[in-house]
């Protein structure tokens, strides 16, 4: 049976979107990053998933009152249902560490029953098939509960989706410089924005990005490590997804059975392929002089792969 819940850890400028349109393709509602909020993203419920949810967010008594009255008054059980899905949207996101602001639409009550319920519980109560895309999984800052319950459990199952930091730091480069409104809203976006707007060259660019520690992605990315070591986490990288050939076909495979999805594979169409990632594939490589290379190994060492001869990518764990 093919798992209700996956969750993907991309680094931002990883090529993300190209992996969205496989798990899409795969009948999955992408959230968190690659989409907004889950009360409005048309996912619907599948049988049984109803009630349980409606029991937690209310309580009993109310739950089954709501569910008693729907033929009488069915605009009031979505709009309960829809509320108690915003709130679980935010204890969940929550849960993986992940910002969210102070002021927010969310009943406070639902929101308190909902965040008193344990990982395994919560998990069970995410309607439909959601694939959760964070840009980071810090274990000091997601929630003892969840990473214990995912410990033991191994669900829902982690994907790390990642690329050549090269190639990362340029597209995110690229991201960053582009137009006001354009960049999104979130707050390091848009600092970034205007501190890279006052560096003249692409090498000035680069090396900010390279020696200050709060560039977006990089303490994602330094924070998310221990994802490529854990026996648990399955990774995949941009290279293999963007590349037609039988390392697609060995990522999608994988893939298809960390879901439980009896296949075949999706097809990856080729203009998805070059327009997901925009910087081509190695061209970080191009763009980096020496004294890139010297600041990259300096500071995030950490972040190259074990073997990478120059000009090929390391391949991924086949786990």
């Amino acid at each position: 049976m093919a798992v209700a819940q996956l969750i993907v850890v991309s680094p931002p400028g990883s090529g993300t979107p190209l992996l969205a349109g496989v798990t899409t393709a795969l009948g999955y509602t992408s959230y968190g990053t690659m989409s907004g909020d889950p009360a409005a993203a048309g996912a619907q419920p599948g049988p049984g998933e109803v009630y349980p949810l409606l029991t937690a967010a209310y309580g009993p008594d109310r739950g089954a009152g709501l569910l008693d009255r729907q033929r009488a008054d069915r605009d009031t059980l979505e709009v309960a249902f829809h509320a108690a899905v915003g709130a679980l949207w935010r204890v969940w996101w929550t849960r993986l560490g992940q910002p969210t602001t102070l002021a927010s639409p969310v009943d406070p009550d639902i929101e308190a029953r909902l965040t008193r319920l344990p990982g395994s519980a919560l998990l069970g109560l995410l309607p439909g098939r959601g694939c959760w895309y964070v840009t980071g999984l810090d274990l000091r800052r997601a929630d003892a509960g969840f990473l214990r319950s995912w410990h033991s459990g191994g669900r829902p199952p982690i994907v790390f989706h990642h690329r050549d930091i090269r190639d990362r730091i340029v597209q995110q480069i690229r991201a960053l410089s582009q137009p006001p409104g354009r960049v999104g809203s979130m707050p390091e976006h848009l600092v970034y924005r205007d501190i890279l707007a006052t560096l003249p060259t692409l090498d000035a660019k680069i090396t900010l990005a390279l020696t200050d520690p709060g560039f977006p992605g990089m303490r994602e990315a330094r924070h998310s490590q221990w994802l490529r070591h854990h026996p648990a986490i399955h990774v995949i990288t941009h290279e293999e997804l963007a590349v037609p050939g039988r390392p697609r076909e060995q990522a999608l495979t994988r893939l298809l059975h960390v879901l439980g999805h009896p296949g075949p594979p999706p097809a990856v169409a080729e203009g998805d392929a070059e327009d997901a990632g925009d910087v081509p594939i190695g061209a970080g490589r191009h763009f980096f002089t020496p004294a890139h290379e010297e600041l990259l190994h300096r500071h995030h060492g950490g972040l190259l792969p074990p073997v990478a001869p120059a000009g090929v990518p390391a391949p991924a764990p086949a786990r």
